[in-house]
């Protein structure tokens, strides 16, 4: 469907097809709706947020908003140190540079064959000496589902089943870009599927989850809460990459987003932290309704761990005296006379948030309570207690509200020194529980 950008300073959102309707909500200029059904001057909107109604096309723009252009190549660079040119010779000067091992896009070669204009995106563009470039084969196209995987070694064997006593069936160099099908309950073993389609299983040991890939053209116009794609891109001052780079977004860090700027590239989004800043449009895919409070949600603790959003530590010597409170309802209270907000809290937020729904909790600030708490979930539920163990030994406790792709979705307390949304990989839970 086609997308449209409001032009007046304001534009009311109607329950039906002209100026006798109500209105239903409000639009303002640069906002970006999706047109449906036209009945003479009025056209059917949707908006970043999902609200629907009618407003008068008068007032509305068509654009197109397009995905990132196609790249021709992918490349890895294989020298110490390789200058980045404004032009394809020696001649030309130095405008920055790049390590071994890092990944390029190829967007042209030189008419001689000798130098490719590259990119690193949002980071850099420019021209480099094919003679330190090596191509890696191009990974299918994806959708922000998807889970990529880099080989780590100099030879992966792709074997028909998940262990050494299987046939290898082809093999992997270090760079291979594969895209991640299952894994065995102990994630010794995962499923790969290759750029030529084929599938086969790899050790879990030489693959590394890689963290860039690309949202589908529909999130584009949307607001609301959504994960990032990529690990190596900053949030912007301003709306373009000639702004200052403000605050680091991994990838899956989640964010909301409150704007759209107006040529459709660029969204503004507010952090866990408070920061604020402009990231691509492509690097952000939207969680939709996942992320956001449903009118009858099943257990009585999630409303109310949904109204806790957004607090937050206070950076410095300073508390927040509503961490303090979650704290108050652990055993915590009758240990310490003492309870700074960084005092990790993922529990006692999960505490205090049942015992108001006046539901029997652990009273403890510790995960492993949890894991035993009520009775196991046969499977995940929206606002069930969900558990957590990282690679480092230190655990985590949270509200699972649903699923991306490989990985969950969960609001919770101490998620980025917050109560925020967060999406953790499937293969670190511990635990589903209800009551």
């Amino acid at each position: 469907m086609p997308n449209y950008r409001v032009t007046a300073t304001s534009l009311w959102l109607r329950s039906g097809p002209g100026t006798n309707f109500p209105a239903v909500g409000a639009l303002y200029r640069n906002n970006i709706i999706q047109g449906g059904e036209i009945r003479t001057d009025w056209i059917h909107a949707t908006t970043g947020e999902g609200k629907t109604g009618w407003c008068h096309r008068g007032y509305l723009e068509l654009i197109e908003i397009t995905p990132p252009p196609t790249v021709e190549a992918l490349y890895r660079i294989n020298a110490s140190t390789l200058n980045i040119r404004d032009g394809p010779g020696l001649n030309h000067a130095v405008i920055g540079w790049l390590n071994r091992g890092e990944t390029v896009e190829g967007l042209s070669v030189s008419t001689d064959g000798q130098w490719a204009q590259i990119r690193k995106p949002n980071i850099l563009t420019g021209w480099a000496s094919l003679k330190y470039l090596v191509k890696v084969p191009i990974p299918p196209p994806l959708n922000s589902n998807d889970v990529l995987m880099i080989v780590t070694t100099d030879t992966l064997n792709v074997r028909s089943g998940p262990g050494t006593t299987f046939t290898i069936e082809s093999k992997l160099a270090r760079g291979d870009i594969v895209t991640y099908v299952s894994a065995t309950q102990d994630w010794k073993w995962v499923k790969i599927k290759t750029n030529l389609n084929k599938t086969g299983w790899c050790s879990s040991k030489y693959l590394l989850e890689r963290p860039e890939a690309v949202a589908a053209p529909e999130d584009y116009p949307l607001k609301g809460f959504h994960r990032a794609l990529s690990d190596s891109i900053p949030m912007r001052a301003g709306p373009g990459e000639e702004h200052p780079p403000v605050a680091d977004l991994k990838f899956n860090k989640v964010v909301y987003v409150d704007d759209i700027s107006a040529d459709g590239k660029w969204k503004h989004c507010n952090n866990s932290y408070g920061e604020t800043g402009w990231y691509p449009v492509e690097r952000l895919a939207s969680l939709g309704a996942i992320a956001m409070p449903q009118p009858n949600e099943e257990f009585p603790w999630l409303p109310i761990a949904f109204e806790e959003y957004g607090v937050r530590e206070i950076r410095g010597t300073k508390n927040n005296p509503r961490i303090v409170e979650y704290h108050k309802s652990t055993d915590l209270a009758q240990k310490y006379s003492y309870l700074p907000d960084e005092t990790d809290w993922c529990a006692s937020f999960v505490n205090w948030c049942i015992e108001k729904a006046n539901v029997p909790s652990t009273n403890s600030a510790l995960v492993h309570p949890w894991t035993k708490w009520g009775v196991a979930a046969p499977a995940p539920r929206r606002g069930c207690v969900i558990t957590f163990l990282w690679d480092d030994g230190f655990a985590h406790v949270s509200f699972y509200l649903g699923e991306v792709g490989n990985y969950v979705v969960c609001l919770g307390g101490n998620q980025s020194d917050a109560v925020w949304t967060s999406v953790y990989h499937k293969k670190y839970i511990t635990s589903l529980r209800v009551r």
